[in-house]
């Protein structure tokens, strides 16, 4: 079954009399939605201007405006439509202070392209939930593999193997088939769901 695609906040009243929350819970709920959608949003600019060099200056405009702006969001309704607006906006003004680049995309198709991400953005969402559950389903030493791996990205494969006492190639065909593995669960939820 479908998720409700309505569901973009994590922010529930503590005081559920009042419904309503303080300054600092609205703040912190902000924050928390902010931090849940930044790659998304970092993705869409690089999708909607062709290069992340121009997708990080309009992505740190954003920002600015969004938490400028963040007492208008009302908390419970969609964040990353709400978002996605903003962004656009900065992309369009963006890209009239740089009409001239030959990166850009007609009006038209960047519009068209802006749509297609907005529509998709929850997909991000239910791939990376997917992909929790997934994890979980690992056995402990494919999960300890990856965790070593990813959790700090200062550590390197060949170190990450070093620590683990295995080969180098042994670790490199074991993340491999983790990935396969990962790759088909989560498919397979997403399909269960209704979602791919």
């Amino acid at each position: 079954m479908p998720r409700d695609e309505s569901a973009s906040s994590d922010w529930e009243p503590d005081n559920v009399e009042e419904g309503l929350p303080s300054g600092d819970q609205r703040r912190d709920a902000f924050a928390r939605l902010f931090a849940k959608h930044d790659r998304w949003l970092f993705s869409y600019l690089v999708t909607l201007l062709g290069s992340p060099a121009h997708a990080e200056e309009v992505f740190q405009e954003v920002c600015v405006v969004l938490w400028r702006e963040h007492e208008k969001f009302e908390l419970g309704t969609d964040f990353v439509k709400w978002v996605a607006v903003i962004a656009h906006n900065q992309v369009r003004k963006f890209r009239r202070q740089h009409k001239r680049g030959s990166y850009q995309l007609s009006d038209e198709a960047c519009e068209l392209v802006a749509a297609a991400a907005i529509e998709r953005a929850n997909l991000f969402d239910y791939r990376r939930d997917a992909l929790r559950q997934c994890l979980g389903k690992l056995p402990e030493e494919d999960r300890r593999l990856v965790q070593l791996c990813y959790d700090d990205s200062t550590m390197s494969i060949k170190a990450t193997a070093n620590r683990m006492g295995r080969p180098v190639n042994t670790v490199y065909k074991t993340l491999n088939r983790i990935r396969r593995v990962l790759h088909e669960c989560i498919d397979r939820t997403l399909t269960a769901e209704g979602l791919a």
